[in-house]
């Protein structure tokens, strides 16, 4: 008996959020398509109906998930702000969104290494130039010695790595401090307390003092 459309939404639905715990859980080569479809309490011949194969499901997550939140990244580098609000606010609302959706490096990690030509071509049109005036912004403010003394782009990658490579590194930082999930989860809550001061301060270069 065929689905409606209203079940068909609802099933897909179901298949994309069980598969991307599955993904973000055991990566593409330990996920099974049985587990996902337990998951998302389906039979295993109905999730082949829709997705032929694991690797078809993966990229279907993969590009759900990218194309839903690079964009959204980017925007915020883009806000016509002060250069101090606008990092404090994208380094807030950046973990914010990495926080409600983990699996995003990971899915970057995976595609850097499988498939490079595709996510590559993905960053030109959605990152690409998109972020030359956030980039632009920090030279002015350089001009003016307002910042530190580093390109721009230095400065960008340098946000980015302090942001980004916690979520990267979970694993190892979780066995090296000894944390379970819900203590890495407190301990990341905390990071997005204490990185906004800390990154304008690498940034911004102080102006007076005793």
């Amino acid at each position: 008996m065929k689905e409606n459309k209203e079940e068909q939404s609802s099933t897909e639905l179901k298949i994309f959020e069980a598969a991307r715990e599955v993904f973000q859980a055991k990566g593409l080569e330990g996920a099974r398509m049985q587990e996902i479809a337990d998951k998302a309490e389906i039979n295993k011949s109905l999730l082949h109906y829709y997705y032929r194969s694991k690797d078809k499901l993966f990229e279907k997550v993969y590009q759900l998930s990218i194309i839903r939140v690079i964009p959204q990244i980017v925007s915020l580098l883009n806000q016509d702000l002060p250069l101090e609000y606008k990092l404090r606010n994208f380094v807030d609302k950046y973990l914010e969104i990495i926080i409600a959706n983990p699996d995003i490096p990971l899915f970057i990690l995976h595609e850097l290494n499988k498939n490079p030509t595709r996510l590559k071509t993905f960053m030109l049109n959605e990152v690409g130039k998109k972020i030359t005036p956030f980039l632009e912004q920090l030279r002015k403010e350089s001009r003016k010695g307002n910042t530190v003394d580093l390109p721009a782009e230095q400065i960008l990658v340098n946000i980015m790595s302090m942001i980004i490579f916690p979520f990267i590194g979970k694993p190892v930082f979780q066995t090296i401090f000894e944390m379970d999930d819900a203590a890495f989860e407190q301990f990341i809550y905390e990071r997005k307390k204490l990185l906004p001061d800390y990154i304008v301060n690498t940034v911004i270069k102080k102006t007076g003092g005793s």
